[in-house]
């Protein structure tokens, strides 16, 4: 009997849990609306600027630092700064091989805030980056002949800010 009710109440935790998991765009809005969502934490370890940024624009051309998250010191931009991120309009997940849209939806959905992992490019111009793509990791599919994911983007959400303080960065 004892085991048989802490069986359901594992059940019904893990059902709590796919019902309040992050969906993209609204933040917690249940276990079947809109595309799950989780940080790629390969993606953050090796990005060497974290920032939460006003992007707008029709491709997400237009960003303007609100707050940097790494480095703490020593940042090649200050919040208030508008800099240009290359790859925006590339930021997307890889396409699902068992959905029925075989080209996701981008990252960038419109004007707000998100969470940028960045990384400079390689020009002589300061404040003109591109988001850092996804790294090989276990687990984590890339195309024939590709050995980095695409780039990702994320809403600059509470859960989501939360979820980027978990990750240890060196």
């Amino acid at each position: 009997m004892v085991t048989a009710a802490l069986f359901l109440g594992w059940l019904g935790y893990l059902t709590y849990l796919v019902i309040c998991r992050p969906h993209v765009p609204d933040g917690l809005v249940g276990a079947f609306a809109g595309r799950p969502l989780t940080l790629s934490r390969p993606q953050f370890l090796v990005s060497p600027l974290d920032v939460v940024a006003k992007v707008s624009g029709d491709k997400g051309e237009k960003v303007v630092i609100e707050q940097i998250l790494f480095p703490k010191t020593g940042a090649p931009v200050q919040p208030g700064e508008e800099i240009v991120v290359e790859n925006i309009d590339r930021c997307r997940p890889l396409s699902d091989p068992l959905a029925k849209e075989a080209n996701p939806l981008p990252d960038y959905t419109g004007p707000g805030l998100y969470l940028l992992p960045l990384q400079p490019l390689g020009t002589k111009e300061t404040h003109r980056f591109e988001v850092v793509p996804t790294p090989p990791s276990p687990g984590f599919p890339t195309a024939q002949g590709v050995n980095v994911g695409p780039p990702r983007i994320y809403p600059a959400t509470a859960a989501m800010l939360a979820e980027y303080r978990e990750i240890a960065k060196p």
